[in-house]
């Protein structure tokens, strides 16, 4: 680890950069100012190491957030007086008033001044013709679609900001959140990037599912659901306007919906209300788990949520409107519990962390969480051979096993070697860490550390990252006291290099072992014979 030399602290770097990324382990002193003060003094002793002005000119402070961990400073970098994309900072300061993790991704000074010099020297198109050339990047003109956002931004190319435009296309068909960087010289795309978080399954609306209440793994999307499979509950704090509205859930998005000045919401599965009812009372209830945890400020406010805004076997997150829609294919997602905690899963990640799931690991962790949530929050519900698997009720309609289920949380999936580029199936290396994590530590413990680390990730966070997140949440949260049973989780699955093995990882792919140049050459006697059309050694 590099050291700097005017802050005590450890150092990781940037691969590309061999600029810090991340300042841990820090020996700061605590004082009486303020949480944007401190940050900035901490940025200013930094500024060498991190080749930026030393007067923080580049930076504008952007917001602190709090959580159980303490304070989070957030600044963003601009050149031009416009943003950067991806170029920010943020000083996490404990509950005692003392820096103890930072995370850059800063533009240094040098890089700032080519780019100063391209955007004086450049022609420039008009936000009017990179809205069009998003709007063609991303579907058809004739199809419905809502420009959310077009704004003059910065966006680094090999290291270098250019002038750029960033525009935030909502579109129905082909449904997708859709934000296009267009170069703002050339009027070509440099990125583009669907934000919608989708889960790729079914739902039901029990407690968590019939199949798991009463326990029978034979019912079908067709079987008529016994009384059993049914638990009455209080919906609780609904505002008074005879809708399923509330401090935490709101249906408002979904059309025709159920209006009952009686308050009574006592439906069955056959009823389209129903679908309305369980997502109310689900992510209610998580919400005030969430609470109960210490979270005081996760998404605290009402989600919008469509209960059948889709046909297709799909359900979403939309990190631009704030709202979840699940689909009707199969078994309807709404009717899943577990279904409606994933995707609300990514909702929590998004108010945590803007923007987050920019990388594919990202995204495979945002699945991996989703799942995670889901199945620890029903873990008391469930019998032991259900619990490490999700969707068991989505299942029926195409899973041959028994019980059904859409993805398990006890992989036996390792990092790298079973990365495949798909985010679900990448997810469940994550989320049998999570799982694993759960079962050393216990239930609560589990899910407030997990669900507090991610303060301390950005949008373009990975695995890796998120296990040292964890670790330094747990530093914060419990004294450091699971680290050891942390790192042994994260080691034993390839995401941690092992300290005893030469740092290497566990997950080393097969290829990376056998390559040719690694492979012991013949012994110069060896004769070659050709056999129809194969090689022979002796």
């Amino acid at each position: 680890m590099a050291k700097t030399k005017k802050i005590k602290a450890k150092v990781d770097l940037h691969p590309a950069s061999k600029l810090p990324r991340r300042f841990y382990d820090i020996q700061e002193e605590t004082s009486g100012a303020s949480a944007e003060q401190k940050a900035e003094d901490f940025l200013r002793k930094a500024a060498d190491r991190l080749k930026i002005k030393p007067d923080l000119s580049q930076l504008k402070f952007d917001q602190v957030k709090d959580s159980i961990l303490g304070k989070h400073v957030l600044f963003q970098q601009y050149e031009g007086g416009d943003p950067i994309t991806g170029a920010w900072a943020r000083v996490d300061i404990n509950h005692d008033g003392a820096v103890y993790n930072v995370e850059t991704n800063l533009i240094p000074e040098k890089s700032l001044a080519t780019s100063a010099k391209m955007a004086a020297n450049a022609p420039a198109i008009g936000e009017a013709v990179a809205v069009e050339r998003a709007i063609e990047a991303t579907g058809p003109a004739d199809q419905s679609y809502q420009v959310n956002q077009a704004e003059a931004v910065m966006y680094p190319v090999e290291g270098v900001p250019r002038p750029a435009w960033k525009v935030v296309i909502v579109r129905e068909q082909p449904r997708g959140d859709w934000k296009v960087y267009i170069d703002a010289t050339s009027g070509d795309v440099l990125y583009k990037i669907n934000l919608l978080k989708a889960q790729h399954g079914k739902g039901r609306i029990f407690d968590p599912n019939p199949v798991v209440s009463p326990n029978d793994t034979s019912l079908k999307e067709t079987s008529t659901i016994p009384d059993a499979g049914y638990s009455e509950v209080q919906l609780r704090d609904l505002d008074g306007g005879g809708h399923l509205d509330g401090p935490f859930v709101t249906t408002r998005a979904t059309t025709s919906r159920i209006k009952q000045t009686n308050f009574d919401f006592r439906f069955k599965r056959s009823d389209r209300a129903f679908k309305e009812v369980m997502v109310y009372f689900h992510i209610d209830r998580v919400q005030r788990y969430f609470q109960e945890l210490g979270f005081a400020n996760v998404l605290n406010k009402p989600i919008a949520v469509n209960i059948d805004g889709r046909k297709d076997d799909n359900s979403d997150y939309s990190p631009v409107t704030k709202s979840l829609t699940f689909g009707t294919g199969g078994v309807d997602d709404a009717e899943d519990a577990e279904i409606i905690l994933h995707e609300y899963g990514h909702a929590v990640q998004d108010d945590q962390v803007n923007g987050f799931g920019a990388t594919p690991e990202g995204k495979a962790m945002g699945e991996g969480f989703g799942d995670y949530l889901a199945a620890s929050f029903f873990f008391d519900h469930k019998p032991a051979s259900m619990r490490p698997t999700l969707g068991n009720w989505d299942a029926t309609s195409y899973s041959g096993a028994n019980p059904p289920f859409l993805r398990r949380l006890d992989s036996n999936k390792l990092y790298p070697r079973d990365i495949v580029g798909e985010e679900h199936s990448d997810g469940e290396i994550w989320s049998a860490c999570l799982w694993q994590i759960r079962a050393s530590l216990g239930g609560r413990v589990a899910d407030r550390l997990i669900i507090s680390h991610h303060f301390l990730l950005s949008p373009r966070s990975g695995f890796e990252d998120a296990a040292k997140a964890l670790i330094t949440a747990d530093a914060q949260l419990n004294d450091g006291r699971n680290e050891n049973a942390i790192r042994d989780v994260f080691v034993a699955r390839g995401i941690l290099a092992n300290p005893d093995r030469d740092n290497k990882r566990a997950g080393i792919p097969f290829a990376a072992i056998h390559s040719n140049r690694d492979r012991p050459k013949p012994p110069n006697r060896a004769r070659r014979s050709f056999v129809k059309g194969r090689a022979r050694t002796w």
